[in-house]
């Protein structure tokens, strides 16, 4: 509560307190009323004195920091983190300008262009804290330091020495004649701290610098920059003026700006981050770096990002390298060399750190450095993988090897945390020659962050559970993939917070349960442009059942069976006839559907086979897709897998293929029903070599199945439409109102059947279904023929041998890939497609077949092909209208 809105909130709890009270008597309650005001005040004051003394007792214990001068000035108090905060994070991106550059002509002319705002009261100071550091053996570097402070064109407010001596105050003073009072207008102030480390030989490591080693606590710098020199820093005098200018134009107002600074090569170079210094003086252009060595101007409101993570592996790490892939990955702040004519720094540190091999300490930098920026940039269809232990990369290795040798030319960036390190991993991939690992990106957060400690699902903290997520959140902030895989555990923190981050980044977070993996390394196949879709498709399942509790058993059981990859939204819809015993009916309502909602539908009325089946799914939008089951089949522990496979493939792949596919068939017919002749065996293999094709090839045809099959939302809604008004008019006339039917086929003679109007449609308009293929008619559903609407029971043996021609063997083990040819769906364009009699053809040719028998059945022009609106098909001839009309008048 800040104090600005503290008496409007006190005014509003006493009202509050008052209405309660309303009925008290007014002597009573003017008592209770200041009785409440006094312990409120007394509450608030008691509040801000413990505040004080925890802050102050805190800090103490934690960095024995001493302020030496005035105890009493709270300009050097310790405040809350949060006190610094002045502005937002920034999101991670990285301006254009600084992308292409800028030259030394035109920085110079931002600089004499911001002269005149740049600075306060058009005086030569800015407000700027310089913050140095001081030890025993950097007793030489301290006054050459502030000399060239206090001699720089653009001068700062103040001046802190942080000091690793355990010399009294006034000694140091009398040392380096230095008073805790002013230099002109610049405060001068000595602040000791305990601490005995030395700082590194060639350069500064995070555990050299208190400031960040406060997490919860900071100093409060009461200006709006802060300036850190390394001890053998001494800018020239033009340094400010051209760093600070900088820093309040709109081009680098995001930026930290260096003159010294380092540039690493992609790790996966050989040998790996070689530093390339780059200074001032050498370049042409302005260009991002990994590393600004020496001195960092930064804006207060900065350090809030710099104060996280400081595990004992980040202070290893050197303080410029820090600074800027921290400042880069969490508040959006890139480092950049600034081209000038000037030597702004007398000395090189990057030159000496790279002699002494300085690189080997940041040879573990979870970040991708600026050459590796610059790749991930050029990049598409990023795919990131989180592997949170071991046995998850076990788990994963075989869909990641496929991901590796896809033709799809997936960039993967695979993430390690959570004990699981860059060489552990690579073994794993070694162990199952696992070839194309170099095009990974591999991020090793366990080195950076945890330290190879263990997140426990059940025992962690709060804090460690977050501490866990936040670098992985600033990793896919920075990568922006489009595909996050990773292992389902939706009970733990960690997953929601993974799942919600993916949401907010417009990510598509795959969640695969541990035991599913095996069975979808189809999604390798899958391009970024359809696995986007992932979440989005919903897969009902409407089963329809009479009196047949058996069978309906046996259905309901292996719904359960199946793997569905951690979908949350599917749906089981049983719908009960009429007629349907109670045996049945309580078998439905006591089953318990693992995977989804389940829903129950009985009819009052008796509708018979054709409505049972149409009514039964309807789709709600486009990525609505409806398994249509009657209670004697059973499914495939595969068949969702199949299902949606072929749906993300054909679906989202291709626009040819969304306009043709009306369905996928989990069942592979043995025979054909359409010839005139009557119901023949068939094969696909010898039509399929004949054709060209692969014997073991997928196949679109023209028939619908009814023995299990996925249909999709635009054909079957177009379906709907086309049989609604079709039967709606031959009731009302007769069935020559319209001149609809398809020739040479047997289902012509099929009164009672759904199937009858939907393959006229699909003649018309060219659409095909695709269906398995594999060894011994292997499928992912079966018909077991039971008695029923289509099926007599007889007494001659010719019940046993139609089961025969129809039952078809159950996948049981996982071989959809090892069956397939090239081990993957034929894209669209190779599919091998079929007529209603089992002949190959043509999409082409079956569509000007189509558009030939259109003009004999309707007297309207045909629509474009994924129109989905049938009104151009239910277009009577005027004689056949006529002619009804006059049987209808006599009736």
């Amino acid at each position: 509560m800040t104090v600005s809105n503290l008496p409007t909130k006190l005014e509003t709890l006493i009202i509050q307190i008052i209405s309660y009270f309303g009925n008290y008597a007014p002597r009573k309650l003017t008592r209770l009323f200041w009785t409440l005001l006094i312990t409120i005040g007394l509450l608030f004051s008691t509040h801000f004195l413990y505040a004080y003394q925890f802050n102050h007792d805190a800090i103490s214990s934690t960095a024995n920091i001493v302020i030496s001068h005035n105890q009493n000035q709270q300009q050097h108090a310790f405040y809350d983190v949060d006190s610094l905060i002045k502005e937002p994070p920034l999101p991670i991106t990285q301006s254009k300008s600084i992308l292409t550059g800028h030259n030394a002509s035109f920085i110079d002319n931002l600089l004499k262009q911001n002269d005149e705002v740049m600075l306060n009261d058009n005086e030569l100071v800015a407000d700027i804290t310089v913050i140095l550091y001081y030890s025993d053996k950097d007793a030489s570097n301290i006054k050459a330091q502030i000399q060239s402070v206090l001699s720089q064109s653009v001068q700062p407010k103040q001046i802190w020495i942080l000091c690793r001596s355990s010399k009294p105050k006034k000694s140091l003073e009398i040392k380096f004649g230095i008073h805790s009072t002013s230099a002109g207008k610049i405060k001068i102030n000595i602040i000791p701290y305990d601490k005995q480390d030395q700082a590194s030989s060639n350069i500064m490591l995070v555990k050299d610098a208190p400031w960040v080693l406060l997490q919860h606590t900071t100093m409060a710098i009461p200006t709006t920059y802060v300036w850190i020199l390394e001890p053998n820093a001494a800018p020239k005098s033009n340094y400010l003026y051209y760093t600070y200018g900088l820093m309040n134009t709109e081009e680098y107002k995001h930026s930290m700006i260096g003159y010294d600074t380092s540039l690493f090569s992609p790790k996966n170079t050989s040998p790996p981050h070689v530093t390339q210094c780059l200074r001032s003086s050498q370049i042409e252009k302005s260009r991002s770096v990994d590393m600004i060595h020496s001195s960092w101007l930064l804006r207060t409101s900065w350090l809030r990002n710099l104060r996280t993570d400081t595990n004992i592996n980040v202070l290893q790490l050197p303080l410029g390298y820090f600074m800027s892939s921290t400042l880069l990955y969490r508040a959006g702040v890139s480092s950049v060399v600034i081209p000038t004519s000037t030597k702004l720094l007398l000395t090189s540190t990057c030159q000496n750190w790279l002699q002494t091999g300085g690189p080997s300490s940041i040879l573990n930098s979870v970040y991708p450095n600026v050459a590796e920026q610059e790749l991930i940039h050029q990049e598409s269809n990023r795919i990131s993988i989180l592997l949170s232990e071991p046995n998850h990369a076990i788990a994963f290795i075989p869909l990641i090897c496929r991901l590796f040798n896809n033709n799809k030319q997936y960039n993967v960036h695979v993430i390690l945390t959570n004990g699981l390190t860059h060489r552990t991993f690579q073994d794993t991939l070694d162990q199952n020659h696992c070839t194309n690992s170099h095009r990974a990106m591999i991020h090793d957060l366990t080195l950076a962050y945890n330290n190879g400690v263990y997140y426990d699902d059940n025992g962690s903290t709060a804090e460690e559970e977050t501490n866990y997520v936040t670098p992985i959140a600033n990793l896919l902030r920075f990568i922006q993939p489009k595909i996050l895989i990773h292992i389902k555990a939706p009970n733990t923190f960690v997953y929601r917070s993974i799942k919600s981050l993916a949401e907010l980044h417009d990510i598509t977070s795959i969640g695969l349960p541990v035991q599913d993996i095996h069975h979808a390394l189809w999604i390798a196949d899958l391009s970024v442009k359809a696995l986007i879709h992932w979440n989005d498709v919903k897969i009902d399942l409407a089963v329809i059942t009479d009196r047949r509790p058996h069978s309906l058993s046996r259905l309901l059981n292996s719904t359960n069976n199946a793997y569905y990859f951690g979908d949350e939204n599917v749906e089981l819809v049983v719908h009960l006839e009429q007629s349907a015993d109670r045996e049945t009916q309580a078998l439905v309502q006591d089953f318990n559907f693992k995977h989804g909602n389940k829903k129950v539908r009985h009819r009052v009325r008796k509708g018979g086979l054709l409505p049972a089946i149409v009514e039964s799914w309807y789709p709600s939008n486009n990525d609505n897709y409806g398994v249509l089951l009657e209670d004697d089949i059973e499914l495939s522990p595969f068949f969702y897998s199949w299902s949606k496979y072929n749906i993300l493939k054909y679906r989202y792949e291709s626009q040819k293929a969304y306009s043709h596919i009306y369905g996928v068939s989990l069942y592979s017919p043995r025979n054909l029903e359409l010839r005139p002749e009557g119901r023949r065996p068939y094969n696909p293999e010898s039509v399929l070599e004949k054709g060209g094709y692969s014997k073991r090839a997928p196949y679109a045809t023209q028939i619908p199945c009814s023995w299990g099959a996925v249909y999709f939302p635009e054909h079957w809604r177009e379906f709907h439409a086309y049989l609604t008004e079709r039967l709606e008019k031959e009731e009302k006339y007769t069935k020559g109102y319209y001149n609809i039917t398809v020739p040479g086929s047997r289902s012509e003679r099929w009164s009672k059947s759904w199937k009858k109007y939907f393959i006229e449609l699909v003649y018309l308009r060219a659409y095909v279904m695709v269906y398995p293929n594999f060894k011994n008619f292997e499928s992912f559903s079966t018909n077991h023929l039971e008695y029923g609407t289509h099926v007599q029971l007889k007494n001659n043996g010719r019940a046993k041998s139609k089961l025969e021609q129809f039952k078809v063997p159950l996948m049981e083990q996982d071989s959809i890939l090892t069956q397939l040819p090239d081990q993957r769906l034929p894209d669209f364009d190779h599919l091998p497609v079929m007529d209603l009699w089992g002949r190959i053809r043509t999409l082409s040719e079956l569509d000007q077949i189509g558009s030939r028998w259109h003009t004999k059945v309707s007297n309207c022009e045909r629509n474009l092909l994924g129109s989905f609106d049938a009104k151009d098909i239910l277009c009577p001839f005027p004689n056949n209208v006529a002619k009804s009309k006059k049987k209808d008048v006599k009736k």
